[in-house]
């Protein structure tokens, strides 16, 4: 560790420890002036059952309450005897009663439609789950916590009908892919976050910081909030403080982590015997390390992977006096990667305070985390590449990590890199947020809401000067190098809203106006330093090294540097409204209008207006309902809006942007003999003020129910997405001398079906329930520049037959468009009949020639299918049993292919890499049975072409967690001084039923290029410990 990084770690550590010391000194000061009235009493069910976890808050502030323990027990202090408590829990009717002059209340509540009366967070308000008109769908913090990660995010993978998560690395403090019914842009398909009423990065947070997590998916629901919830809402609120003693939770687990699957390679011996075959199929000379190979035999799957580790650890400090409520939690994770080098840590606080003076509330939110993330210093295709004849280390060699292989001179050492190559990535991620709501006049409220959130990255990296040599003992030179990147983001929110509620006989009515301006400068600076420099034949030289020791920028004399950097902002301002209606508490209407100003447009568009309607009828209030004993709830719903998204765009991708410097590229001129670099400018980009907005447009059909006594419920939406005027980057002639600009062309379509169903029961004490979803996805692009327009993913290797993913009018964004491979050649006489492949022999791949014209090239390219899984599901099996509980936790997609590009390299028998254990039965005059074409050096046949070769079934069922708790009794918590003793131990991602031949069938990708499983950071399952006290 460098000076700069301990310094960085002991400042920042101070300040967070001083600020969660001053927070909890802070709830337990307060806690101890509480005064009032104590009430206390037992909360059970209409057969006399206690109620663990009921909810009991004081009606005038909902904000001040608390919870009944294991066996129904509660206690709240109130203000006085006209207060009024109101008792819930999830699947009862809401009671209320006024205190009087009673100390101890009994409460029995009845069960009802289970979470119906439930309330939700929506835009800017919050609403009677029975009374919202989108789709909405909510997660509970007891489930979220079940998965054992850093990032909170993940733990929603298959709890929600159509959020699809997709998590494509393992690497300690990577994040998720997440979309919300399909891909919508060719830019950000990311949904909005907001966190406590606030635009938020969710990363920061950590699960056992969250009470519940909304998702709006149709763009009526998420309409209010404008162009940020083009790709759908998710609303997190995090845990507060409640009326009672001072309570402290403390949460820790340990877990053990494997990798799911290790690439199974060859040995030395059958990497001896391949590269045999390949030079000799080819008809050239063995090299020396197949005709005497060294007594090696190196395995660097294993050198490279271990046992990783990850261990945290949540302190939670809350409570509240009449009009003071605060919560504080503390969070800290370690982690040790599954690949050697990696590892990844992160710390963090979050403080709620809310307090309430006659008619005015005020809500101070803080939140702040540091990460510091060790990269793993090696490409995982160097480790499967790099051949087994090589050994770990060789003292005799320069460094002791010299070789590599002599026929791919990049195939480095892994191990080698990681012990001489430092580099890591530090983020620190602040949010502040202060709200304040003042109530005019009765069911009048004037808010005003201030937020400011700062994340700062610094990325470095450094390995020094080493001498490697190759299998043969050429050296060749590596000199120093060494990087750094930072970064600072700052959004700054200003939020002012009006919202008037009343009530006219069966008509309500709740009004909502607002205004809000967003602002958000960004800049970044890179630097890197290389150590050589150039002699007088131009050849490169080592740079003087100022101080060996000192591995930053500054370490050259005399070396090779470059430099650049970013300063930009974006700002968007919004005017918007709401109303919502309902008549007789049966008929629902809802309506949103919102107008959003953003700097990526210029002056002809810059401004759109977004509108959303919404309705809602609940049937079974209807007389003509009352006899069925069908339903005891039944509602339809019919929403539809629009919503604009420029995500696509860069901060000034209107503007004709002039470059500026010394070089031919980048604006200036070259010339004079000897020829120098003179300062110069050129236009780099075209003026266009015609960009608009992307327009999401949804409509949704929607149906709640209850039925089996509000044992059974559930949800079925089926949902139509339509974006128009999608911005793509056009190509331009290369003689116009500037960059391909942005463009408004494009449709896509999204449309599907999601189920939500849910089943509650219990006899005596055993209780148990069970929650599905499942959902279908069907998206295509429906309009493009033009109809032929072919947009092209990104390349497995330079070459056009190497693309993978297209996107054509009438199919799914980045589909497989590939030729299709159809067997073996197994004798000349099959090559000869087939007449397009003049290059092929016996043993190499037969490719259809659709079109007939004697060749194999790009018009013999058809579609195979997506990447974009079909249908998507989920199942969640909860059990109770007195003080056990199980759940297990099934997650799966299907209908998707995945494009294996990891044996698109390793089972392409035709360089000097190393190879899968399949390579072993390639194809030989002795060895016809077999699906692996003859290993030759060069493939003259095209073997390894982008083809349905690599191509498979994506589908797949994991079993996502299995976890059995056991908590203490009463008897012994009170003989403990405790509230809550719990432990469980859990297994996570263990399981996974697959045809899929590769590592992991769940592959990401961007929006062009999907589902291409490349040589990316394993992921593994976890076996984990954890325990779980309350006092």
């Amino acid at each position: 560790m460098n000076k700069k990084q301990s310094k960085y770690q002991t400042h920042t550590s101070k300040g967070l420890f001083l600020l969660l010391f001053v927070f909890v000194s802070f709830g337990f000061m307060t806690n101890s002036y509480a005064q009032g009235i104590l009430i206390k009493g037992t909360i059970t069910d209409n057969a006399g059952i206690p109620v663990p976890g009921a909810t009991v808050n004081l009606k005038s502030n909902p904000s001040v309450g608390t919870q009944s323990d294991f066996d129904g027990n509660y206690t709240i202090t109130v203000p006085d005897s006209q207060t009024i408590l109101v008792f819930s829990y999830l699947g009862f009717s809401t009671k209320e009663i006024t205190v009087g002059n009673q100390t101890t209340i009994n409460m029995s509540l009845q069960e009802s439609a289970e979470d119906l009366d439930e309330v939700v967070i929506v835009g800017y308000g919050t609403q009677k789950k029975s009374d919202v008109t989108g789709a909405i769908s909510s997660v509970k913090s007891e489930d979220l916590t079940k998965v054992v990660t850093t990032n909170p995010v993940d733990a929603l993978q298959g709890r929600v009908a159509g959020v699809t998560v997709t998590s494509s690395s393992g690497s300690p403090g990577s994040t998720s892919d997440i979309t919300i019914r399909g891909i919508g842009s060719f830019g950000n398909n990311q949904p909005l976050y907001i966190v406590d009423g606030v635009q938020a990065d969710p990363y920061f947070l950590n699960a056992n910081d969250i009470a519940s997590i909304e998702v709006l998916k149709d763009a009526a629901s998420g309409a209010i909030y404008g162009t940020r919830a083009a790709n759908g809402v998710i609303i997190i609120t995090t845990k507060k403080g409640k009326v009672g003693k001072t309570k402290i939770e403390i949460e820790t687990s340990l877990s053990s982590n494997t990798a799911r699957e290790k690439m199974n390679l060859l040995d030395a011996d059958g990497y001896v015997s391949v590269h045999r075959q390949m030079y000799e199929n080819a008809g050239a000379s063995l090299p020396q390390y197949v005709q005497n190979p060294p007594n090696v035999n190196t395995n660097w799957v294993d050198e490279t992977h271990r046992t990783g580790q990850l261990s945290l650890l949540n302190v939670r400090v809350s409570g509240a006096s009449d009009n003071i409520n605060y919560s504080v939690a503390g969070s800290y994770a370690d982690e040790k990667g599954i690949l050697i080098g990696s590892g990844f840590s992160k710390k963090g606080i979050n403080a709620n305070i809310g307090s309430t003076k006659g008619k005015l509330k005020i809500n101070t939110s803080l939140n702040y985390s540091e990460t510091n993330q060790e990269d793993y210093k090696f490409s995982l295709r160097e480790t499967y590449f790099i051949s087994p004849l090589i050994p770990v280390l060789d003292p005799s060699k320069p460094s002791g990590y010299g070789y590599r292989t002599g026929d791919l001179p990049d195939h480095r050492n892994p191990v080698g890199e990681d012990a001489l190559i430092d580099g890591y990535t530090k983020m620190k991620y602040f949010l502040g947020n202060v709200s304040f709501n003042y109530e005019i006049i009765k069911g009048l409220h004037a808010n005003a809401n201030f937020s400011l959130s700062n994340r700062d990255n610094y990325t470095y990296a450094y390995h020094p000067s080493f001498q490697v040599r190759d299998i043969d003992d050429n050296p060749q030179n590596q000199y120093a190098f060494v990087s750094e990147y930072n970064s600072e983001f700052r959004r700054l929110n200003q939020d002012y809203t009006l919202n008037y509620m009343f009530d006219i006989k069966k008509h309500s009515v709740n009004l909502l106006a607002g205004y809000q301006r967003i602002s958000e400068p960004f800049k970044e600076t890179y630097v890197q330093a290389e150590g050589y420099k150039f002699d007088e034949d131009g050849n490169k030289i080592p740079a003087t090294i100022l101080d060996p020791s000192f591995n930053t920028v500054n370490a050259f004399n005399d070396g090779t540097y470059s430099a650049e950097g970013t300063n930009a902002e974006y700002a968007l301002v919004s005017q918007f409204g709401r109303i919502n209606y309902a008549y007789n508490d049966r008929y629902l209407f809802q309506a949103s209008v919102r107008r959003d100003g953003s700097s990526k447009f210029g002056k002809n568009n810059q401004y759109g207006v977004f509108p959303s309607v919404a309705a809602g009828w609940k049937i079974t209030d209807e007389d003509f309902m009352k006899n069925q004993k069908v339903f005891n709830f039944l509602k339809l719903r019919y929403s539809w809006g629009q919503a604009g998204n420029d995500s696509a765009l860069g901060y000034y991708d209107y503007i004709a942007l002039i470059s500026q410097g010394k070089d031919g590229g980048n604006g200036g001129y070259v010339f004079g003999n000897p020829q120098n670099s003179y300062l110069g400018s050129i236009a780099r980009d075209l003026q266009n003020d015609d960009l608009q907005w992307e327009t999401n447009t949804s409509s949704n059909f929607g149906v709640d129910f209850a039925s089996l006594g509000n044992k059974l419920k559930g949800a079925i939406n089926y949902y139509k997405t339509t974006t128009e005027d999608l911005l793509i980057t056009k190509e331009v002639s290369p003689s116009s001398g500037v960059n391909n600009p942005v463009v408004n062309v494009g449709e896509f379509e999204n449309s599907g079906l999601e189920f939500e169903l849910g089943y509650v029961n219990k006899d005596g004490d055993f209780h148990y329930s069970a929650f599905g979803t499942f959902t279908t996805v069907n998206s295509e692009v429906t309009k493009l520049s033009n109809a032929n327009q072919k947009l092209y993913g990104i390349g497995l290797l330079f070459g056009s037959d190497h693309f993978v993913n297209q996107t054509q009018v009438g199919y799914e964004p980045g589909a497989y468009f590939l030729p299709v491979a159809n067997g073996i050649f197994q004798t000349q006489a099959e090559i000869d009949a087939h007449g397009a492949q003049p290059d092929a022999s016996p043993g190499d791949i037969r490719f259809v020639d659709q079109n007939g014209d004697g060749q194999i090239d790009s018009k013999d390219e058809t579609y195979q299918g997506t990447a974009i899984p079909k249908y998507e599901y989920s199942v969640s099996l909860s059990a109770d049993y007195k003080n056990f509980d199980f759940n297990i936790f099934f997650q799966g997609v299907g209908g998707n292919k995945i494009y294996n590009g990891n044996d698109f390299r390793l089972l392409s028998l035709d360089t000097g890499r190393n190879y899968r254990v399949e390579a072993a039965n390639a194809w030989t005059p002795s060895n016809t049975n077999t699906n692996i074409p003859r290993a030759v050096l060069g493939d003259p046949n095209r073997n390894s072409r982008a083809s349905t070769r690599f191509l498979e079934d994506g589908d797949y069922l994991r079993i996502k967690t299995i976890q059995l708790g056991y908590s203490l009794p009463t008897s012994a918590l009170e003989t403990m001084q405790l509230d809550k003793f719990r432990i469980y131990l859990t297994g996570q991602d263990l399981f996974t039923f697959t045809k899929y031949s590769g590592l992991d069938p769940e592959v990401g990708g961007s929006v062009l290029s999907r589902g291409i499983d490349n040589s990316l950071y394993p992921k593994y399952k976890s076996i984990i410990f954890g325990l779980q006290l309350a006092f």
